[in-house]
């Protein structure tokens, strides 16, 4: 306590030694101290503002930064839940599809339906993986019109059990060219 004492009446008669210092200045001395003690004052403070300034402008574009990328993160996280129900939906389509399913017989089924008359159909194995068997089915149909094509393709896709048109291939009839002789493979999946 006593040396901050000592430091108040150090500062006390330094203040006091200016103080004699500007009473003996003319009236020109004393107006150019001020002056330059104020211009000294207005820089400090002019140097303050602008570092206050520059300090909020780059927090203000670290916000806007934070912001965008909270943004992403959000449509990101939408995206990634979206994914993973569809995921979801898949894996439980597979785990509900028959032991005995047959792709062949499936397909045949629905061409009857939509009075299509399957060329070729060839069974084939899909790529293996430990979760899935993957069967594969290339087809060939010849001389349908488009319509009745989106129509079988459009109950291959939404079957109770998973098929995926995999690779399609469509080529105008030769004899009638408002037909068309389409080559496609589907695939389905069953659980191991």
């Amino acid at each position: 306590m006593n040396a901050l004492i000592e430091k108040w009446k150090e500062l006390i008669g330094q203040l006091e030694v200016l103080k004699t210092y500007y009473s003996r200045l003319t009236e020109r001395e004393r107006y150019i101290v001020i002056t330059s003690a104020s211009g000294g004052l207005l820089f400090v403070m002019f140097m303050i503002f602008i570092i206050f300034v520059s300090a909020t402008s780059s927090m203000g574009n670290k916000i806007t930064a934070a912001q965008k990328d909270l943004e992403q993160m959000r449509n990101l996280e939408k995206t990634y839940n979206e994914t993973e129900q569809q995921v979801r939906e898949m894996e439980q389509t597979i785990r509900m599809t028959s032991p005995d399913f047959q792709l062949a017989t499936e397909l045949e089924r629905i061409s009857r339906k939509y009075k299509i008359t399957i060329e070729s159909l060839s069974n084939r194995p899909g790529m293996p993986t430990p979760l899935y068997r993957e069967s594969q089915a290339n087809v060939t149909v010849k001389g349908v019109n488009i319509r009745t094509l989106i129509n079988f393709f459009h109950d291959i896709e939404t079957s109770s059990n998973l098929m995926r048109i995999t690779t399609l291939q469509i080529k105008p009839d030769y004899k009638d060219t408002s037909l068309l002789n389409v080559t496609f493979v589907v695939s389905t999946f069953q659980a191991k």
